[in-house]
């Protein structure tokens, strides 16, 4: 009775073990791969990738059991992997490769790639890893773009200092901070990526001179993808903010690209000026002025958190621009355009002498009005009641052929507007993350502008003519017959 019973014991012990080492042997029996070709798109040179993540499928009716699995050629193409949690180059163990039936391996993939002073700017490199099973091998082809960058620290500009297209194209690792009466002079089809939380301070002057066809471009370093559909280079906090003081004379932006900040740009009590630039992307305000002399001509600004304009005080010409948030990545605190006589975060009064919007947009998705326009007056003692007394602040502006995300009526402030009407954008897809700011051809801003903004602006942000009766807008658009 005691036999029986520990035979009985025994024998599904071994049929356990019979089933723990029955494997799929044939030919045909391999593992099903996730992808046979890893992209992984461009990469700034000594600068590691993101980590990839490859998997192996078991569809069979059994374990499956691993030959190798080798990255051909280990250490000489700058990739590497991660098999299971385990580093290495070449796996053969089998104990280690094996794949339970209807479960999977994960493979890992990085890349780094080293550059040498005599390296091309541009260099595409491939590798391969080998999955031998059975007798047979798959194949994953990997394969990236290495960009040749100068990479810099700590960078202080104290004497006048030009850098060209024609040269390396700069990584600002931390800081990038331009003195008190030096000018660094960015020239046409330079690239600043900037790494995570590094910022431009400018004491001087700084001077980005973009063509428009070829611009200059401020931008994070991140060139891979969060989603599948959707860039790093699409997001706001990539890097940290562009902050001009008080002391730097004459900044200008031509045919500028900039986007991608945490704290957008900074302007306090100095002279900018901005002619056909794209400024997006920002995790508050993308751009604040405190007591300055801006001109905006030609120029796009979309999506922030914050608003996309915010003056205190100052004089202004904000000329054929486009203010258009559907910031998708967080919720908008703020309207897109915002004007006030005071800083109420110092509490210090700011007189806007002058602040004129021709023939510009100013939409967005969160808020209707979408537009902020705060006036305080001045408190200039007490009236012998103890009643506070109270002077006018200067407080001047005008909307002249303007499309605006609010209602309201015409009067000697706004003239010839568009109130409330919806300007028809080519593309606004948050689900998508597309945006495509052109007029539509049914859009009531085509046509709808002043031609005195037209002289001003006489070609719009694609360097296209603007006609006679202009758009409004930073793009000329052209109506169905």
């Amino acid at each position: 009775m005691k036999v029986r019973l520990l035979l009985l014991l025994i024998l599904p012990l071994l049929l356990i073990a019979c089933d723990k080492d029955h494997f799929a042997t044939g030919a045909g029996d391999q593992p099903e791969l996730s992808t046979d070709t890893l992209a992984m798109g461009s990469l700034l040179g000594n600068n590691s990738s993101k980590t990839y993540l490859l998997k192996l499928y078991n569809r069979c009716d059994a374990d499956l059991r691993l030959e190798s699995i080798s990255l051909r050629h280990a250490g000489q193409s700058g990739f590497r992997m991660n098999v299971d949690g385990m580093n290495g180059t070449s796996f053969t163990n089998s104990d280690l490769l094996r794949i339970a039936q209807d479960d999977s391996m994960f493979v890992f993939v990085e890349a780094t790639f080293e550059i040498e002073p005599d390296d091309p700017l541009q260099i595409n490199h491939t590798d391969y890893i080998d999955i031998v099973c059975n007798g047979r091998t798959q194949t994953i082809v990997l394969t990236a773009t290495s960009l040749k960058v100068e990479q810099l620290q700590h960078v202080v500009i104290s004497a006048d200092t030009t850098w060209t297209g024609s040269g390396l194209n700069k990584q600002i690792l931390d800081s990038l901070i331009i003195m008190p009466g030096a000018t660094l002079t960015l020239a046409d089809s330079v690239i600043l990526y900037m790494h995570d939380k590094a910022g431009i301070r400018v004491g001087g002057t700084l001077l980005c001179l973009g063509s428009d066809s070829a611009g200059v471009t401020l931008r994070g370093d991140r060139t891979d993808n969060l989603f599948y559909n959707l860039s790093y280079d699409q997001l706001p906090s990539q890097w940290g903010t562009l902050q001009i003081d008080s002391t730097a004379r004459g900044c200008r932006f031509e045919h500028t690209d900039i986007h991608g900040l945490t704290s957008g740009i900074l302007i306090d009590s100095t002279d900018v000026r901005f002619e056909s630039c794209r400024i997006s992307s920002s995790d508050d305000n993308l751009v604040t002025c405190h007591m300055s002399d801006v001109v905006m001509h030609n120029c796009l600004l979309y999506n922030a958190a914050g608003a996309l304009l915010d003056i205190y005080g100052g004089r202004y010409s904000v000329v054929h621009c486009t203010l258009a948030n559907f910031n998708f990545n967080s919720a908008i605190s703020r309207q897109t355009l915002c004007i006030s006589n005071m800083d109420a975060n110092s509490g210090r009064y700011t007189p806007l002498d002058s602040c004129t919007l021709v023939n510009t947009i100013v939409w967005g998705r969160s808020y209707d009005p979408d537009l902020s326009l705060s006036y305080y007056k001045v408190a200039v003692g007490t009236d012998p009641m103890g009643n506070t007394e109270w002077a006018d602040s200067v407080f001047n502006y005008r909307f002249d052929h303007c499309l605006l995300r609010a209602d309201g009526t015409d009067d000697d402030d706004f003239v010839s507007t568009l109130w409330n009407v919806d300007p028809e954008f080519v593309l606004t897809d948050l689900p998508t993350y597309s945006f495509d700011f052109h007029l539509q051809a049914t859009s009531p801003a085509i046509g709808a502008g002043s031609a005195e903004g037209a002289q001003l602006c006489p070609y719009d942000l694609d360097g296209n003519v603007r006609a006679a009766v202009p758009s409004i807008g930073c793009f000329e658009g052209t109506q169905t017959p």
